[in-house]
Order: structure tokens, then sequence, then C-alpha cells
């Protein structure tokens, strides 16, 4: 994954202000450096089992990143997270990709419940979710600080036996 660093760089920097209204930390890399330091430690981090992250592309395209994330075995549930490129956004990408990722985490990860969060103004991955299957457990009031302001979370469950993975393929690099 380190050798995606320039391409993680140039899909940031050319997406800098959809990036910045939801994912600030992700703005951040927006050079070669940063991308390939960011890199580096998502695959220490993967080596641990804690996060693991795979970028998504189209075609030849790197044009967004999934990861599952605070990945507890025993308990056998995770976070999900996501984000795509301004450009590729309505084609259907992140709902194939994160349906993929999914059948990863109740397939062979075993994990029986995925959990995700999004911002009160993120419409696009509230509506991810729901196509999904996954089902609105609540709000966290002001539970995030965004952009120096408390935002409310909109909170996502999805269960294994609840999961339709409709004939998705995965396979992991």
């Amino acid at each position: 994954m380190p050798e995606h660093a320039q391409a993680l760089a140039t899909l940031v920097a050319q997406n800098r202000e959809h990036l910045q209204a939801y994912l600030p930390a992700v703005v951040q890399l927006d050079s070669f450096g940063e991308a390939q330091a960011y890199l580096q430690t998502a695959c220490a981090r993967a080596a641990s089992g804690d996060v693991l992250e795979w970028h998504v592309f189209s075609a030849t395209a790197l044009c967004g990143s999934i990861r599952l994330k605070d990945i507890d075995a025993a308990e056998r549930n995770a976070r999900i997270g996501y984000y795509l490129g301004s450009q590729f956004q309505g084609r259907g990408i992140a709902s194939a990709a994160v349906r993929a990722v999914l059948a990863h985490a109740f397939g062979a990860l075993q994990l029986h419940r995925i959990e995700l969060q999004c911002a009160a103004g993120n419409h696009a991955s509230m509506a991810l979710a729901e196509r999904l299957g996954f089902a609105h457990e609540g709000v966290l009031r002001q539970g995030e600080l965004l952009n120096g302001v408390f935002v409310d979370l909109h909170v996502f469950g999805l269960l294994q036996p609840d999961f339709v993975p409709e004939g998705v393929a995965f396979s992991q690099a």
C-alpha cells in the first residue's frame, strides 16, 4: 500500500474542500511525504490487527479508502469508515466497495457487528448505510468536534445475520 502514496496525495489535494467538511484529518494527507508516512503507519496497524484499510480503485484511478477500525476479535465487532473523491461519487462505487469489505468482515474475520458513524449533515453516508441494510440506532448528541464545532453523530449498526452480500467478490492485496 505505500506504493499508493502519490495517488493518495493527489486524490486528497484534488478533494481538499470536499473532504474538509467531514474528514479534516484526511486533508493532511495532501503531500507525498504525509501520505507515505500515513500509509506506513496503516501497514503497521494492519499487522497488529487493530485497523484494516483498503484503497478503492476505478480502473487504475485511486478514488477512495475504506477502513475497519476498533476491531475487537473477542467481541466480534468493529467500526467502518470510508471516503471517495467527489468526482467518483454517484456511481455505486462506495456501495460496492463497502459491501465487499462487509462480506470480508462477516466472512473471513467472523465479525458479528459493524458500526458506522457519520455527522448529521453527511446525507450521502447516511443514505449509503441505509442502502446496505444498516439500522439507524440513534444519535450521539454533539459526539464529534468537527472543524471547531460540536456536531451530532448518527450511529448505524449492521449485524452479520442481517447482511445481504449480493454476490460480491472480495480480494485483499
